[in-house]
């Protein structure tokens, strides 16, 4: 089974989060983990891009579609960029972790879900 990933930790994103109505009145800032599963032998070998996804491409969708969107659960954000990163027929798989930063500190509070392509 392979394992290989890519990751991108501590992503901070300002966008208007929160089930109250109220809260999501003004800009609070989330904090996206993430792991984009995909056979990286081929880029590592051939030291070729084309080969492995690139990570400025996937912070700029990730940071583009929570920045400038509306949701009431941490969740919603979740399953937004996995299908956004799983559109992709290069990633097989991704673990998407979101946390507010205002709960950043002990203790630490978020989700985190696992999806794959098919399924």
């Amino acid at each position: 089974m392979m394992e290989d990933k890519i990751f991108i930790k501590n992503l901070v994103v300002p966008c208007r989060v929160g089930v109250p109505e109220m809260e999501r009145s003004r800009r609070q800032h989330v904090i996206v983990d993430l792991y984009v599963f995909r056979d990286l032998r081929g880029a590592g070998i051939a030291d070729d891009l084309g080969k492995t996804v690139s990570y400025s491409e996937v912070r700029q969708k990730i940071f583009d579609f929570v920045s400038t969107g509306e949701f009431r659960l941490l969740e919603s954000i979740a399953e937004g960029i996995a299908s956004l990163l799983l559109e992709s027929s290069a990633v097989t798989k991704v673990k998407v972790r979101v946390s507010k930063k205002k709960y950043a500190k002990s203790p630490n509070i978020g989700i985190e879900i696992t999806r794959t392509q098919h399924g």
